[in-house]
């Protein structure tokens, strides 16, 4: 009985005298709705960023690579040792040798540099079929002389595939400036003029077959082991094992166990595919934080205002709050009048804000859209592009804490002015 008494009283105090349902009690249950749909929405889409660029950095770069630490070349019979021990391991998805260096290219004047992959010819298949989804024009299918870059390096050669152009080493162009080095300070004319004669970049010619995005698969080249070892002048030496694991996100307890099992050779080391993005993804986390904590400040101010809704219904209702300590009620039950009104505001609140960030995670490409031609941006996205979409990833977990977390802190902030309510004088309140 006086459970339902306290519940109609709750709901006819969130009523104004000429409507419905006030106006303060609707600007309470908005301002908890967009704090739930801030919270939700916010935090899905950073998840989201975080996400697609983890997957980038998996997709395009090689889980592991284990070499020598002075990064001078291995030779072929210790990387064939490491590669039968590592091959055997549950966790290896494929390994192969490759060889990894920098070369710069020419073409019709025009000259660029870029960080080479070469790889075997059953590595290759393997690994450029993992990059696949990066591809933009030509074949990635690598043949012995032929060569796939990134389309930024592309555009520097103008050159396309099927074009021919001139590589050489990086090491080729140290020995030729300490070569133009040591001639530019010989004295004798006759002498300087053959020692810069001997100045050779030895290029090589190889075809492009094919281009990736840069934006998601980074500026690399790939070759045949073959070639790379022609180009680099490696002989028959590569710079170390590439391994790609089943589950890249476990790569440095992969790491540890390996070590453990003694399965990386002294003087060896390993590179992993976090390493090229640890920094960015840490920032990401932190930034995730900080707009975490925005957010809560945003959720506490959504709760001041069915604070202030409580302040003023207690206010207004203060002569009744007299009536009713006069005829007996006790304070746990004038209290629990203004805690139902604002688990009412809190729960409503909550469930709008829920639909309405449903429908936001849902349509977020098409408000992107209509924010552009607002705007008046561009409303074309390439679908091949590096995050063309708004990627979201929506964590039912978080979900469930946040509407926990906003009818938890309505409740908080109706129990300071419904405690002082609970506690005004009757004689008080009446005289009033």
């Amino acid at each position: 009985m006086l459970s339902n008494a306290t519940l109609f009283l709750a709901r006819r105090y969130l009523r104004a005298r000429r409507s419905f349902v006030s106006v303060i009690t609707i600007i309470s249950i908005l301002g908890v709705a967009v704090g739930v749909l801030m919270m939700i929405v916010v935090s899905s889409v950073m998840k989201g960023f975080e996400g697609e660029f983890r997957k980038v950095l998996i997709g395009s770069e090689p889980h592991i690579l284990l070499h020598p630490q002075d990064k001078k070349p291995a030779d072929a019979r210790s990387t064939a040792e490491i590669l039968a021990k590592v091959r055997a391991q549950p966790e290896v998805l494929a390994a192969s040798s490759y060889i990894s260096s920098v070369m710069y290219a020419e073409h019709d004047g025009m000259q660029s540099g870029m960080d080479v992959l070469g790889l075997p010819q059953d590595g290759a298949k393997f690994y450029m079929a993992k990059i696949s989804r990066h591809k933009l024009e030509g074949s990635l299918d690598l043949t012995p002389g032929g060569l796939v870059c990134a389309d930024y390096v592309a555009g520097q050669l103008n050159a396309h595939p099927g074009d021919r152009i001139s590589v050489y080493a990086s090491s080729n162009v140290t020995s030729a400036v300490k070569r133009f080095r040591i001639a530019s300070d010989e004295q004798d004319e006759t002498k300087r003029h053959a020692a810069y004669e001997q100045i050779k970049l030895h290029p090589k010619e190889i075809s492009v077959q094919g281009t990736t995005r840069t934006e998601s698969a980074g500026a690399y080249g790939y070759v045949t082991l073959e070639t790379a070892q022609q180009i680099f002048g490696f002989g028959d030496q590569v710079s170390g094992v590439l391994i790609e694991l089943k589950r890249p996100d476990e790569v440095k307890d992969v790491i540890t166990r390996f070590t453990a099992a003694g399965l990386i050779p002294a003087g060896w080391s390993a590179s992993l595919w976090t390493d090229a993005g640890d920094a960015r993804l840490a920032a990401m986390s932190n930034e995730r934080v900080m707009m975490w904590i925005v957010l809560l400040i945003i959720a506490v101010v959504a709760a001041f205002s069915v604070m202030n809704t409580t302040i003023t219904v207690t206010t207004q209702k203060r002569r009744e709050i007299g009536v009713l300590t006069a005829l007996g009620s006790r304070q746990g039950q004038i209290i629990g009048i203004f805690v139902s009104q604002a688990a009412f505001v809190g729960t409503l609140g909550t469930l709008l804000g829920l639909v309405l960030s449903g429908l936001v995670l849902r349509f977020r490409d098409d408000i992107r859209m209509g924010i552009a031609v607002l705007s008046g941006g561009s409303t074309n996205a390439d679908s091949g592009m590096f995050l063309a979409t708004i990627p979201a990833q929506i964590e039912p977990w978080f979900i469930a804490v946040t509407c926990l977390g906003s009818i938890t802190l309505c409740l908080l902030a109706a129990l300071p002015p419904a405690w002082l309510a609970a506690r005004v004088d009757p004689a008080v309140a009446l005289r009033d």
